[in-house]
């Protein structure tokens, strides 16, 4: 759940009935005949941008330390520290 109270599902599985055709793609079957494979698309996360949007909404923008794009900022208190900092 979303920290507005949204149920969230991030992975996908999808089955493929075009691409096997489309890449013309083929396996021999326990008959000895040709067979067109269906393909199954498997997305744990699904895809980037939903999962950094859901990231986003979950943590409401403030995220923990490990995953914020800053971690730390130095602030020096006079400008003869700036080289230091």
């Amino acid at each position: 759940w979303s920290t507005i109270g949204r149920e969230f599902t991030l992975a996908t599985n999808q089955v493929d009935f075009a691409q096997g055709r489309r890449f013309k793609l083929a396996f021999t079957n326990k008959d000895n005949q040709p067979e067109v494979p269906l393909i199954i698309h498997r997305a744990p996360l699904g895809t980037h941008e939903r999962f950094i949007g859901f990231l986003l909404e979950h943590y409401a923008g403030r995220f923990p330390t490990w995953l914020a794009p800053v971690q730390a900022k130095i602030l020096p208190i006079s400008d003869k520290f700036i080289g230091y900092a």
